[in-house]
């Protein structure tokens, strides 16, 4: 049986083809309905993805980043309804597709922390309970959106150290009217800002940066993971690029707080792979 699963967030979209034991990747543009029409998801589709594929699809399993509601999840849905018209659709959250990637059929905490960051308390099936991350505007603590509008501010209040900022000067637009236009005229604002965090990867040892992952880290860890039930009966585990490069600090900050550090898994498409693999056979 060849099925596709769907890994998209805010940057990009990864496509797994599954038929007989053999694995293809493709990747397209993210596909988020807060940011795409259905005619704009097909149209991706149909440019960057049919191409690519040679077989009739019989299931689709599509974990998005903005499919957290039903208007949302409709959108996508009817999108591939149109274009894998004899397939069976199934559309989830990114939030679960962390869980299942973290944990499978396990239970645990599965955290998210990438361009932006979530949570959630999964039992092995279900996902139950779920505090909100509140989007990059108001939450996203420890995501790369999170500190990229930390280290904005901080320039524009002069407490970024001269060394850095002559760095981030060379490196960065730190233009106030190209900061202005890409926040509130950009399609998306939230990847626009992350790019400024990328920054804080260059130069992790510096004091002023590892106060900032820190208070970051912690922020998210006791914020958020602590505050679910029973939160050190539970293991942690970890979805995306910012988890993965600074998880030697996230354990650091987990131990504090008597929490247990699992799995940090950078990319999650081998165990949604490996999750559905285990339906068919």
């Amino acid at each position: 049986m060849a099925f596709l699963i769907a890994d998209s967030g805010a940057t990009k979209t990864e496509w797994s083809l599954s038929n007989g034991g053999q694995q293809e990747t493709i990747f397209t543009e993210g596909l988020n309905p807060y940011y795409h029409t259905t005619e704009s998801i097909v149209d991706v589709i149909k440019h960057d993805l049919f191409p690519e594929l040679d077989e009739e699809i019989e299931k689709v399993h599509f974990y998005g980043a903005g499919c957290d509601s039903e208007a949302k999840e409709t959108i996508v849905r009817q999108a591939l309804e149109s274009v894998f018209d004899k397939a069976n659709i199934n559309i989830y959250h990114d939030l679960m597709g962390a869980a299942r990637a973290c944990f499978l059929r396990e239970p645990g905490i599965a955290c998210i922390l990438g361009t932006g960051s979530n949570s959630c308390l999964y039992d092995g099936e279900e996902i139950v309970e779920h505090i909100h991350s509140l989007a990059f505007i108001l939450g996203d603590e420890g995501s790369a959106g999170y500190f990229g509008k930390k280290l904005i501010n901080k320039y524009f209040r002069f407490e970024v150290p001269e060394d850095l900022k002559e760095d981030l000067e060379a490196n960065y637009n730190m233009s106030l009217e190209h900061i202005t236009k890409g926040l509130y005229d950009g399609s998306q604002k939230s990847r626009f800002i992350a790019s400024y965090g990328a920054f804080l990867g260059d130069h992790p040892d510096h004091p002023f940066i590892r106060e900032m992952l820190y208070e970051g880290f912690d922020n998210f860890i006791s914020r958020i993971v602590l505050k679910y039930s029973n939160a050190t009966d539970h293991e942690v585990r970890f979805i995306g690029s910012v988890a993965h490069a600074y998880q030697d600090l996230i354990k650091e900050i987990l131990a504090k707080y008597d929490l247990e550090a699992g799995l940090f898994v950078k990319n999650p498409m081998k165990r949604l792979v490996k999750y559905h693999s285990a339906e068919v056979n």
